[in-house]
């Protein structure tokens, strides 16, 4: 074989498509069949014509090869190389290298990203800069402004981009500094400049491309550091600070004579600073402007809160401590609880205090000796100085009532079920159980809940496990509880097996397959007989139940179960001496075919006149299976598939009656062709016998004349199930002279040839 082409080196453009004829010359002593393909530009699509090329001896033909160049293909020299391939005188496989050159196609697209930003100095842009073409461009940024005293910087001016790539560029636009005024737009115009990165010396360019532009603009909506808003605010403010100085001021001389504040009893300072109690003041003496007094030499007031529902320790709960002033209470210090409920009011002066305990979600309270009072009521909790208060002020305190929302989410579940949700509590031994229901869309709301507290929350939906899940909610909270995702509880099948005439059928197993485990029980001979039970059994699912025995045959059924439910009372009926098949029917690509009509063939007639038991494959849930029961066995059957589009498909099936039932895995093919015809000898009579070889350069079939499915009598043949295409007909006898012709096939037809041998073969 000898490959010849007119031009070794090709001439392209990104995005077209080009011709490459191969002339090929038969230099063999047989007809060969050849077939070529492209090694070297695996994205590019292919074309040839014709697929199989047949060549007699000494024969010459040409390969026109259709070649679709990427759009995307890099500019410059390309080597390729074209593989010819014989398939009938198993010549050695070809190769002629070629060369592509592929023309330069700068192209570039400028995007940026945003086109306004709303500053006070200064906005930063981005810049994508996307070489949409096939060779590398050299890019130049530059960047003009409206106003004068605004500036422009890239963080890179001059770059280079691959083709097929984006570069970002970041754009800084800042303009001068305004404190007061209108908002201004700082416009800026950007210029973008490409030119080629570099000529291709392969290509013998001559010319330079002329440059690539691009624009865009973007502006910088600049507003002053003081808005007027913001000036007339200030203004207010101003004029309201200098009456309030003047109101305090006045307030100072008004008020200036409290004896509590004012000055600090002699017993309150250590003994070494008092040298004359009666004279004057001590030393040290704490005047009011001075402020609080320090906590080292203060006294202080300790205690523990804890709530009246579950007498656990409140936090975060705000203790405050209140004296009494000329013109009413004054408050004087205030502190937290501690997680243990503790608190510590520190550095208070040596008088009498009432103590008040708020917090969001409860119950105010002050403080008595007889427990949570209101206002008038509490009991005034006397400080010594530099010492504590006698005892511990504990309290009580009540918290407002909580409540719990979420969501029970049932996953992929068609129908929505109702969710009883239950909450208890687990620290407080007399809290009522609340309980409620889900909506429509599974949303629960649990009120009224004593608070604070622990809770379990149990969730029971039919058909799913119950579930739990422990809370704790404080006084007064509104807790959003995350979503509860119920599991579906097991299912169970029960039923019976029975005879055509109500009889319980003992000794059959049932099997069925749980989570690709095969699952198999034996209906009992004795007490219950004929019944059976498949517990455990994963929810939501569909399962196939085969009943098999060597008395009664085989039969099967199919029971969907919904999550968490149980099928009861299953009756089944087989009968002696029968048994039954099922299997898949599936595609080209291994998927299940529903739809397809199954026929038995073998069947003896039966007393209504049905010989032909037929059923479909399921077009849902288990795509593809099928099955067939009330087959006397033993016997032997042939199962007929058929589907419009698809290729028809006979296979057998045997029965002894005593196996288990066989599974048919079948699979259909497209409606595809076939070749058929007549052999002759070399005196024109039909030629039982020839080995005819039908080949379409990939893939090869072969048939004898005169054997099984033979037409015309004697010296037919026929091969079905051929893709469409051009096929090359070989016919060969020991002694005679072969003969090969070329056919052509249509989906869904068969193509007709009839072959001769001639005589003085060798």
């Amino acid at each position: 074989m000898r490959l010849v082409t007119e031009h070794l080196v090709l001439q392209a453009d990104p995005g077209t498509t080009i011709e490459i004829p191969v002339d090929v010359v038969n230099t063999s002593d047989l007809i060969d069949g050849v077939t070529a393909r492209l090694i070297g530009l695996p994205d590019a699509a292919t074309r040839i014509e014709p697929q199989l090329l047949p060549l007699f001896p000494g024969a010459e033909g040409r390969l026109v090869m259709h070649v679709d160049v990427p759009p995307s293909l890099t500019a410059g020299s390309h080597p390729v190389t074209v593989e010819v391939v014989s398939h009938g005188s198993g010549a050695p496989t070809q190769h002629l290298d070629l060369d592509l050159s592929v023309a330069a196609h700068p192209a570039l697209r400028l995007h940026r990203t945003p086109q306004l930003i709303r500053a006070r100095r200064s906005g930063r842009f981005l810049l994508d800069v996307e070489n949409t073409g096939n060779t590398a461009l050299d890019v130049t940024l530059a960047a003009s402004l409206e106003d004068g005293r605004s500036t422009a910087r890239f963080s890179s001016e001059r770059l280079t981009v691959d083709p097929g790539t984006r570069t970002p560029v970041i754009l800084v636009v800042k303009g001068p500094r305004m404190i007061t005024g209108a908002e201004i737009d700082r416009t800026a115009a950007i210029n973008l400049t490409a030119s080629r990165a570099h000529s291709i010396a392969a290509m013998e360019e001559t010319e330079q491309d002329p440059d690539l532009v691009a624009e865009t603009r973007v502006v910088l909506k600049q507003r002053p550091t003081l808005s007027r808003g913001l000036l007339t605010a200030l203004i207010l403010m101003g004029i309201i600070a200098v009456w309030a100085a003047i109101f305090v001021l006045g307030l100072a001389q008004v008020l200036g004579g409290d004896p509590v504040t004012k000055k600090v009893a002699t017993s309150f300072y250590p003994a070494d600073r008092v040298e004359n109690v009666a004279a004057t003041t001590p030393e040290g003496a704490l005047d009011k402007e001075d402020g609080l007094v320090d906590p080292e030499i203060g006294g202080t007031i300790q205690g523990v809160v804890t709530a009246a529902s579950n007498l656990q320790p409140v936090g975060r709960i705000l203790v405050q401590a209140w004296r009494d002033g000329r013109d009413g209470p004054v408050l004087v210090s205030s502190a937290a609880t501690q997680a243990d409920g503790s608190y510590r009011l520190v550095g208070l002066f040596p008088t009498s205090y009432r103590l008040r305990f708020v917090a969001a979600g409860y119950e105010p309270a002050w403080w008595s000796d007889r427990g949570a009072v209101g206002r008038g009521r509490a009991t005034a909790v006397p400080v010594p100085a530099q010492g504590e208060a006698e005892g511990l002020q504990n309290i009580v305190i009540t918290g407002l009532d909580a409540s719990i929302t979420g969501v029970v989410d049932q996953g992929a579940s068609l129908t929505s079920l109702p969710t009883t949700v239950v909450a208890r509590s687990l620290d407080i031994p007399d809290a009522p159980t609340v309980r409620t229901t889900t909506d429509g869309g599974g949303t629960y709301l649990l009120r009224g809940l004593l608070a604070p507290s622990r809770y379990e929350l149990s969730f029971t939906t039919e058909g799913y496990e119950v579930k739990t899940t422990t809370t704790s909610v404080a006084g007064g909270e509104k807790r959003l509880q995350p979503s509860v995702v119920p599991a579906s509880a097991d299912g169970r099948i029960t039923g019976r097996v029975e005879l055509p005439d109500g009889t319980p059928a003992g000794g059959v197993t049932v099997t069925t397959t749980v989570e690709g485990e095969t699952v198999a029980v034996v209906t009992p001979t004795v007490g219950a007989v004929g019944s059976f039970t498949l517990e455990n059994l994963p929810t939501p699912a569909t399962y196939v139940l085969t009943f098999t025995s060597e008395t009664y045959g085989a039969d099967t059924t199919i029971v969907d179960l919904d999550a968490g439910a149980s099928e009861d009372g299953v009756v089944v009926q087989v009968e002696a001496g029968t048994t039954s098949v099922t299997g898949y029917l599936r595609g080209p690509d291994g998927n299940g075919l529903g739809g397809a009509t199954v026929t038995v063939g073998g069947v003896a007639a039966t007393e209504d006149g049905t010989t032909t038991p037929t059923t479909t494959t399921l077009t849902s849930g288990d795509v593809g299976r099928f099955s067939l029961s009330g087959l006397a066995a033993p016997g032997d059957y042939t199962l007929t598939f058929t589907l419009e589009g698809y290729a028809p498909r006979s296979v057998p099936v045997s029965l002894d009656g005593v196996s288990p039932p066989p599974v048919v895995e079948v699979q259909l093919n497209n409606k595809l062709g076939g070749i058929a015809g007549q052999v002759y000898g070399a005196t024109d009579n039909p030629y039982v016998g020839a080995q005819v070889t039908i080949t379409n350069g990939l893939t090869t079939w072969t048939a004898t004349s005169g054997g099984a499915g033979s037409i015309d009598g004697n010296g037919g043949y026929r091969v079905e199930g051929l893709p469409s295409g051009t096929y090359s007909v070989t016919v060969t006898a020991e002694g005679l002279r072969q003969q090969t012709a070329m056919v052509v096939v249509m989906e869904g037809l068969t193509s007709f040839q009839d072959l001769a041998l001639g005589s003085g073969g060798g």
